[in-house]
């Protein structure tokens, strides 16, 4: 089995790995899943797979398990390695093959989200009440069909230095923390980003980190839910997205430029409420002069985000109501975004 096929599995497996470490290119350590390692100290791990002659093996210097890395795999999650398996098959397949299993695989029935890299984190409806993150979860009121498509992961930088390779260097390492973890799915159902939301009080970290897994999709959250026939409103968060119906959010940068591939005819921009912020001012200006349609929130209006609003006591209801009575193009976006700065 190709060793890059291997390596990508230890990093799947790892997040069911207790105090797993990536030691070098060819050396992960952690606590042995077969006995558990030790039970008076829990941060002894002893369990180890490492390269030798060109083979991966496991071992554990407590109970003395040994076998391939392979079969590790296999013993601690049965799906992963038969997905493993599949992966090296395909691997090793001519391009006729591979050409006719595309053809097979574009008529099948809808896909299901493929959470894969996701398995060992715990999804927020499995939180207790008393979770920090549960408790932030609750208290921004995110309805409740979206707590089981988002997940609480304890050390996020490491996370995701299992699929990126040093995206975050050792300094980086010491301010890792857990984080609200924000999946974003494409059309197909496939995971090409994530965002990480962090708690930590004070002016050291980032609050959100957005992490891109396949340069080809736009970072756009909502992409596996969105009916593009349908009008689409574009918001600037993905938890603000969760309150309107058939919307989608751009993770950072520009809108427009993140839009490129929708029917802008079908699309109203939706920019949070800063009337005194240049940036905002400047972005919702470029929407407009590349023809697109802008809500500009009423003078009135007082909180920043659609999430501030239902906070407030605003209904879903009420504020898709709003954004559409307030939704402008070409001139009248002009007049309106000078009447919302004064």
């Amino acid at each position: 089995m190709n060793t890059w096929i291997i390596q990508k599995y230890i990093g799947l497996l790892s997040t069911r790995l207790d105090k797993f470490q990536k030691k070098s290119s060819t050396l992960y350590n952690f606590r042995c899943p077969i006995c558990g390692d030790s039970e008076t100290n829990k941060n002894r791990a002893r369990g180890y797979i490492y390269q030798t002659k060109g083979k991966w093996a496991y071992h554990c210097h407590n109970c003395g398990a040994s076998m391939s890395a392979v079969n590790l795999i296999k013993t601690v999650d049965l799906n992963l390695f038969n997905e493993m398996q599949l992966e090296n098959i395909k691997e090793n397949k001519t391009p006729e093959e591979l050409k006719r299993e595309e053809f097979f695989e574009k008529m099948k029935k809808p896909k299901f989200l493929k959470s894969e890299p996701l398995k060992g984190l715990k999804k927020v409806s499995q939180l207790s009440p008393d979770d920090s993150i549960k408790k932030y979860i609750i208290k921004r009121k995110i309805p409740n069909k979206y707590h089981a498509k988002l997940f609480a992961c304890p050390n996020f930088m490491e996370f995701t230095n299992r699929f990126i390779p040093n995206k975050f260097n050792k300094d980086a390492l010491k301010y890792d923390e857990r984080r609200l973890l924000i999946p974003f799915f494409n059309e197909n159902k496939d995971l090409h980003a994530y965002q990480g939301r962090s708690f930590r009080t004070g002016d050291r970290g980032v609050k959100y980190i957005t992490i891109v897994l396949d340069e080809t999709v736009p970072k756009i959250y909502g992409l596996d839910t969105v009916d593009k026939k349908e009008t689409t409103y574009v918001l600037e968060g993905p938890i603000d997205s969760m309150f309107v119906e058939n919307s989608i959010a751009v993770a950072g940068g520009q809108m427009v430029s993140a839009l490129k591939g929708f029917n802008k005819d079908n699309l109203v921009l939706i920019y949070d409420n800063e009337p005194r912020s240049k940036e905002t001012a400047s972005k919702i200006e470029k929407a407009i002069y590349n023809g697109y349609k802008v809500c500009i929130w009423p003078k009135n209006l007082e909180h920043k985000d659609v999430n501030d609003m239902v906070m407030a006591g605003m209904t879903p209801e009420f504020i898709k109501h709003t954004i559409d009575h307030n939704t402008f193009s070409d001139l009248q976006a002009k007049l309106a975004l000078a009447n919302w700065r004064i």
